[in-house]
């Protein structure tokens, strides 16, 4: 084995071990959160089960929930002989930053944008469809310029039927089509489409401010229901952000 990527996010967690054979992906829910005796169980059960090496070269460490990074570091300190390496903006990114605070900008962004500005290049604008579906724009040069934020797919549809008297919680699914013709056809166009509408139109207009055209590239567990909708093309994606983590885990040697 060679290195492991860690991505605490705000529902799961996605462990990547980077192994001579390829990637291979542990995904443990966020909450509640365990004990750094659990975790260190939980990776040792999954290395076994996958037959893979315990020891690797290194780990390093986004999180996006601070409540519960030291638990996972102390849970890797057995996994690798150096200390985990845990990223912040000031890690060797090969990206620089033009926004205001950028120590708050979330590490996934981050390692999502190194991930796309490698595999792609800049200018580049990354569209991750997490719990929040965020857009993140990295211009020439590699330099962030900003991005946006709005809900996710999932706390749409939750927020519709927790905020409301009639609105059912529904299944995720692809609408069949635009006019939706029940109350699930209505929140399954309303999300999808209204999510792919506001996603072309804040790539379109950034554009128009930055001067510049972006490729557009998508991740995120409800990528692959919305790209369809977006009317440009959009590369998918699924492990951005741990491919990102083990390119600034190497920058960092």
């Amino acid at each position: 084995m060679s290195i492991i990527v860690i991505d605490i996010g705000n529902s799961s967690i996605s462990t990547g071990f980077f192994t001579e054979a390829g990637l291979v992906i542990q995904k443990i829910d966020t909450q509640p959160l365990r004990s750094p005796s659990e975790y260190e169980t939980l990776f040792n059960g999954f290395i076994k089960e996958k037959n893979m090496d315990k020891m690797s070269e290194g780990v390093i460490i986004s999180s996006v929930v601070p409540g519960h990074t030291e638990a996972l570091k102390k849970a890797c300190k057995t996994l690798s002989r150096k200390e985990p390496l845990i990223l912040t903006h000031k890690l060797k990114t090969g990206i620089n930053f033009e926004i205001k605070e950028p120590e708050k900008l979330g590490t996934d962004r981050i390692a999502a944008s190194v991930g796309a500005c490698e595999l792609f290049g800049a200018p580049v604008a990354v569209v991750d469809f997490g719990t929040a579906t965020t857009l993140n724009f990295t211009g020439s040069g590699n330099i962030y310029k900003g991005g946006a934020i709005m809900p996710g797919i999932g706390l749409m549809k939750k927020a519709l039927s927790s905020e409301t008297a009639q609105l059912p919680d529904i299944d995720i699914a692809r609408p069949l089509s635009p006019l939706g013709k029940d109350t699930e056809g209505n929140i399954l166009s309303g999300i999808i489409y209204g999510t792919a509408g506001a996603v072309e139109r804040i790539i379109s207009e950034t554009e128009k401010t930055e001067g510049e055209s972006y490729r557009a590239v998508a991740t995120g567990g409800c990528s692959g229901l919305v790209v369809p909708f977006i009317k440009r093309d959009v590369h998918i994606e699924p492990f951005l952000v741990l491919k990102g983590l083990k390119i600034i885990y190497a920058r960092n040697l």
